[in-house]
């Protein structure tokens, strides 16, 4: 279920340390906990790029957002640069939008729970 898949500019955004990245590896075996970290991303296709939809939980399993237990922020790639990041508290929506051009890169969205670190996604 982990991997140390921070790149240097990954690892340099997490404080010069190696973390732990959570992901799932087989979506049909995945526990509700592996489901309600990992971030969705939706990538909707436009005329001048793309727009990226992030929220956090896969199957209609959404992650609390209360004072003991929250997302704290999510952090988007293209390829390795991170192109947007937002910061939440325990009283927002974990949702967001990016504009971006991605000319066939990777998408990679990182989450940052407060008790169970940082989950990651693909695209």
């Amino acid at each position: 279920m982990a991997d140390l898949r921070i790149d240097n500019s990954m690892n340099e955004l997490n404080e010069g340390t190696e973390q732990e990245v959570h992901y799932i590896e087989d979506i049909d075996a995945a526990s509700d906990f592996e489901l309600k970290h990992t971030p969705n991303i939706e990538i909707i296709e436009e005329a001048s790029g793309q727009t990226v939809k992030i929220s956090i939980g896969l199957k209609g399993i959404s992650h609390p957002q209360t004072e003991e237990h929250l997302i704290e922020w999510i952090r988007l790639f293209v390829g390795d640069e991170m192109v947007g990041d937002v910061g939440f508290g325990p009283t927002n929506v974990v949702e967001a939008s990016f504009k971006i051009k991605r000319d066939n890169q990777p998408v990679i969205v990182q989450a940052l729970c407060n008790l169970h670190g940082i989950w990651e996604a693909r695209a």
